[in-house]
């Protein structure tokens, strides 16, 4: 099991207790936003293709038909 130091986070609640506008960045928030959305939306693309699953069903009743596949 992995510990992190607290050492950064304590010294952003000094920074934020001495000037909270100063380390809240909505700039820098958004730009973290948007990249974590656009990676998960590239996620969502990325599932499996029905076409796929089609042509590997016609292949496999196609070898169960015709004797390629031993049922025993």
């Amino acid at each position: 099991m992995s510990r992190k130091g607290t050492s950064i986070g304590a010294s952003k609640l000094a920074m934020y207790a001495a000037d909270p506008a100063g380390v809240i960045n909505p700039k820098k928030m958004n730009k973290a936003a948007l990249r974590y959305g656009t990676r998960a939306h590239a996620k969502i693309g990325k599932g499996p293709n029905a076409l796929l699953y089609i042509i590997i069903a016609v292949v496999v009743l196609y070898l169960a038909f015709t004797g390629g596949i031993p049922w025993k």
